[in-house]
């Protein structure tokens, strides 16, 4: 599927008066017919039940064992079922894995062999009896399986890489169900039957909870015919390379040679129009072969003059590598040309002996970003800042994270009769803190009580927590070794804002990779082995080139890798749009989402966001737009306040008509879509204590979107939420029950999304729905800018990135991004053959 760059749109804006009056009903989960769909199931469970005997008939012609088989449930609506409901223990069955998809989740389950009626009887129940309320028994399970088919290869392949060529031969990680015998048995019985399968099974297992882990080198073909006649498969994984190769079986010379051959295959972008990433941290080692082609000398600096501005205690020089390459391991073992489109420049923050009082940090900070702004103040450039005062906080805003806003907002301090609010705006990416690594013992629950580090509950700043999808090591070398955290899940050292005052901001924003760590015999805190950690460039070259990482501050340094490469690429983006780009592509991982219950509260969905952000970075979503994946990107201004007969009011509301490809959408009728919607603004802060007390008093002030509803008139939909457009027309008493009629496919909904200084939602639904929704408003809430009079801020405009995504959700051959592509006047590049 070829990519895209994404599409800016200008000039569909129109501002209106505005007063607020707004309300959002949310709704039921969706229901079915009846006895129709009942009626499906039962027809594809039928079909199992015959192909179970066939399977059964082949399985004795060749000796095999008989237990059962898998079949897949695919679950839609997504969110409404806790898949621990589908573990039948009296019948035997069990969930092998859950699949994550856009708009449905596919769940795979062992089914013993004549344990399919335990489903047949509980879909009969459904068609034939009623609860005490008068709704179908079992409709809660029953509503929401959308159909049952039997397992294969790809409904077991839970790795987030391509699918394999059939006939290529290569190594998996096949995860088995525990046998009742034990792991052992497992291990024994799998071996024993692999052989006549040509799959050769490496010596040595890991077992986990009802799992046993096996690396198995094969085609993907014989796993296939394995899947066929064996029922032991729960998933399977790819085997990538991991950091304990380049670590821990190379020598220091080996190394060199590794680091020569990337160096040798690598291309730096050189310049002052590139984007920078400019790390505040413990220095760097400018000599590194990796970091020298893209720091220049001139662009090392430190906060205080007389400092040296070498790395002497090698955290800088660790995410100078990881911000330039991320993860060396692929890079390294790879062949191919490499270029790194973005450079670094690097402030030391702390001296080498001694550390800068706490109460200093803010202006520390400060003091750093005007040594790379003095000499090259139009620099693109992202701040990344991985230190944190130790110590918890509750979200309330401090000097650090008070100057952090206030850097990010970029005040226009001189011209007090300006009516822009903003001159330089900057972006911030900072660490979210870390759980220390003794008191891993104690995760998930430590996590959760551990919080955010001061300045990470900065408003402005795009804050980063940590998630893991490193599980695997040598289990022959670390037999006693068990990963702490499974894959898809917050890293052991990121902490969490759950034991924040509720009225502050959600954070982190955004998780990514942290590494892992192990326990030892179930009691010891190993962080690591190599495999499980990050791989980068050592301060100590005398000793080795390369050294693991990890936690929130490789974390750190990967968003802010991924904020270099936006910026690149869209030069125009302010910072604003930038950390919009990365909240807009995040997506939650399956073992994030598996934390909800079948319908979430509003409290599930708020532990959500208090531990992992909006999920996920996704490099992919936050850069690239496809043919039926558009991104929209939206770079306006509005002016939130007015001075009216003495008081400060409300001003305007921007509504935006979007180019949107209504013909399209309608003519794919009921295919499932989702509207994706972030909106991103920096505030100016107000850090006195007396407003703490008000989530609007530390805000400037505070915008909110609005989207129109499939059957709402751009009429109505302006009266639903101006109240100067409800009283132009004269409705009437029942004004107040206006609500949006779209609100139960929003994921979080308005009072959830409406916290910080970026908010953004999913609406989930048809594409005929979707092609009457092309209508989006940005208004006004309040701030200290509305309640202080006297600070004379009334009259400026500030700043807003809206960006909107399309997504069909199924795989269809369907253009949605050149019709929009035309109305906005970009030239749509034609191809034109050679003549021969």
């Amino acid at each position: 599927m070829a990519e895209f760059d994404h599409l800016s749109v200008v000039g569909y804006t129109e501002s209106k008066a505005f007063k607020s009056m707004h309300s959002v009903i949310r709704g039921a989960p969706p229901a079915r017919d009846r006895i129709s769909h009942g009626q499906r199931l039962l027809q594809q469970l039928s079909i199992m039940s015959q192909q179970a005997e066939e399977l059964a008939q082949y399985r004795d012609a060749l000796q095999l064992p008989q237990q059962g088989m898998a079949i897949a449930l695919e679950i839609s609506p997504k969110g409404f079922l806790d898949y621990k409901q589908l573990e039948w223990r009296r019948d035997g069955i069990e969930v092998l894995n859950v699949t994550e998809g856009t708009d449905a989740d596919l769940v795979v389950l062992f089914v013993p062999d004549g344990a399919i009626g335990a489903l047949e009887k509980r879909i009969a129940e459904y068609l034939q009896e009623d609860t005490k309320r008068g709704d179908p028994k079992n409709a809660a399970l029953v509503n929401v399986i959308q159909s049952i088919r039997r397992a294969a290869f790809v409904e077991l392949w839970t790795d987030s890489a391509p699918l394999p060529a059939a006939q290529t031969h290569q190594w998996f990680q096949l995860w088995l169900r525990q046998l009742p015998e034990g792991p052992a048995a497992t291990y024994a019985h799998f071996v024993g039957s692999a052989q006549r399968f040509e799959i050769h099974v490496e010596e040595g297992f890991v077992r986990f909870p009802g799992r046993v882990v096996v690396a198995a080198y094969a085609s993907r073909a014989a796993v296939e015919q394995a899947i066929e006649l064996l029922d032991c498969l729960a998933e399977i994984r790819s085997v990538a390379p991991t950091a304990d190769f380049f670590l821990s079986n190379l020598t220091p010379a080996e190394q060199a040679d590794w680091v020569g051959n990337l160096r040798a295959r690598t291309t730096y972008s050189q310049g002052d129009d590139l984007s920078y990433v400019t790390l505040l941290d413990t220095g760097v080692n400018h000599g590194h072969p990796l970091i020298a082609p893209a720091l220049d000398g001139v662009d090392m600096h430190a906060v205080h003059p007389t400092w040296s501005h070498v790395d002497q205690q090698g955290h800088g020089t660790q995410m100078a590598g990881l911000i330039l390459h991320g993860n060396l391991v692929d890079p390294l073992a790879s062949t191919l040309a490499y270029a790194v489109g973005h450079r670094l420049e690097s402030v030391k923050l702390l001296p080498d002996a001694g550390q800068t009082p706490v109460h200093l940090y803010g202006w520390v900070t400060q003091l750093a970003a005007e040594r790379v702004e003095q000499p090259h103040a139009d620099r693109r450039r992202v701040f990344a800042m991985m230190s944190t005062s130790i110590g918890q906080t509750t979200g309330t805003p401090s000097e650090w994270s008070a100057t952090v806003d206030h850097l990010a907002f970029g005040a226009v301090e001189e011209d007090k009769e300006s009516n822009e609010a903003q001159s330089t705006p900057r972006l911030f990416v900072l660490s979210a803190g870390n759980v220390a690594w003794p008191q891993w013992t104690g995760y998930p629950n430590v996590n959760i009580t551990t919080s955010i580090e001061n300045p990470a509950q900065a408003w402005n700043a795009l804050t980063v927590g940590a998630c893991t999808f490193l599980d695997g090591f040598d289990n022959a070398k670390y037999a006693s070794f068990k990963a702490i955290a499974p894959v898809g899940a917050l890293a052991p050292a990121s902490s969490t804002s759950l034991m924040w005052r509720p009225q502050w901001p959600y954070k982190p924003d955004v998780v990514a990779e942290g590494g892992n760590g192990c326990l030892d015999g179930g009691v010891h805190v190993i962080v690591g082995p190599e495999a499980i950690r990050l791989l980068t460039t050592s301060h100590n070259m005398t000793t080795a080139l390369l050294t693991e990482a990890g936690d929130t501050s490789a974390a750190t340094a990967e968003v802010s890798r991924l904020c270099a490469t936006i910026a690149t690429r869209y030069p125009g983006y302010w910072p604003e749009t930038v950390r919009a780009l990365v909240v807009h592509g995040a997506r939650y991982t399956r073992t994030m989402r598996a934390s909800l219950p079948i319908v979430p509260l509003m409290q599930h969905k708020i532990n959500l966001l208090r531990q992992y952000g909006f999920g996920a970075i996704d490099w992919t979503s936050s850069l690239d737009s496809f043919a039926r994946r558009p991104t929209l990107v939206l770079q306006e201004k509005i002016k939130p306040y007015r001075l009216e007969k003495g008081d400060i009011k409300l001003n305007h509301i921007n509504l935006h008509a979007f180019p949107w490809p209504a013909a399209e959408l309608q003519s794919l009728g009921e295919t499932a879509v989702a509207l994706r919607v972030t909106l991103s603004y920096f505030v100016e802060p107000n850090p006195g204590q007396r407003g703490w007390q008000s989530r609007f008093r530390y805000q400037s002030h505070g915008l909110r979107f609005a989207v129109k509803g499939a059957t709402e008139s751009v009429d109505r939909f302006n009266q639903r939420i101006n109240k100067i457009d409800r009283l132009n027309a004269a409705i009437g008493a029942d004004v107040e029950s206006m609500s949006d009629p779209d609100s139960a496919g929003w994921f979080l909904g308005t009072r959830l999304r409406s916290r910080g200084s970026i908010h953004s939602d999913v609406w989930m639904g048809t594409a005929a729905q979707l092609a009457e929704k092309s209508q989006i408003a940005v208004y006004p809430v309040g701030g200290w800018w509305k309640d202080w009079k006297g600070a004379g801020l009334h009259s400026k405009s500030v700043r807003y990135a809206l960006i909107v995504t399309l997504d069909v959700l199924q795989d269809l051959q369907v253009d949605l991004y050149t019709p929009i592509q035309t109305q906005i006047g970009i030239p749509v590049e034609v191809l034109v053959p050679e003549q021969s």
